[in-house]
């Protein structure tokens, strides 16, 4: 990997929140003003300003064009490189550094899922689109995580005979288990 493109320990850092793992996934996904960002993942825009220039100052995004709204100026921003690998410095962190970066990684995921409830949630029912959300919680014991395990191994298995199958577009399918 070429040297600029490897993430410095302040980056992954800056990415050890939640909040500015979601903006780094939604502007993965394309350029995005603060009052979009704000809405999708369900937090002020004042936050969100806050966390996009934690961002720039890292590095990370950048204003991408800049848009005349009436007088005023709206921004919209881009990640500055979309491949960055964080395998490249994650031996020179903490071990609390990782574990807030896997902890902002499950803050995502969260949110993802969250916005997914809610997506539902407005419409009711989903007619074109495919979607399940279940929630169940179960005793935490050495019995059920092996379970757990199983199940998730038997449903991972099932997850990659689909592979081969063509389609026009992909679905994305989360498991996990979380404490409480």
């Amino acid at each position: 990997m070429p040297e600029e493109l490897k993430p410095t320990v302040n980056q992954i850092k800056i990415l050890s929140n939640a909040s500015r793992l979601q903006v780094m996934a939604l502007l993965l996904d394309g350029e995005r003003a603060i009052s979009e960002l704000a809405e999708e993942i369900g937090i002020t825009p004042q936050t969100v300003y806050h966390h996009i220039h934690k961002l720039m100052d890292a590095g990370l995004i950048h204003v991408s064009r800049e848009e005349r709204c009436g007088n005023l100026m709206k921004c919209y921003y881009a990640v500055e490189e979309e491949w960055l690998d964080s395998s490249a410095v994650w031996d020179d962190l903490t071990l609390e550094q990782k574990k807030n970066y896997k902890l902002a990684a499950l803050g995502t995921i969260k949110g993802m899922v969250n916005r997914g409830i809610r997506y539902i949630q407005k419409r009711k029912k989903i007619e074109s689109e495919v979607g399940w959300v279940s929630y169940e919680k179960v005793p935490l014991t050495k019995k059920n995580v092996e379970k757990l395990r199983k199940i998730f191994d038997d449903t991972r298995k099932r997850l990659e005979e689909l592979e081969d199958e063509e389609a026009e577009e992909d679905i994305t399918v989360v498991m996990a288990t979380l404490p409480g």
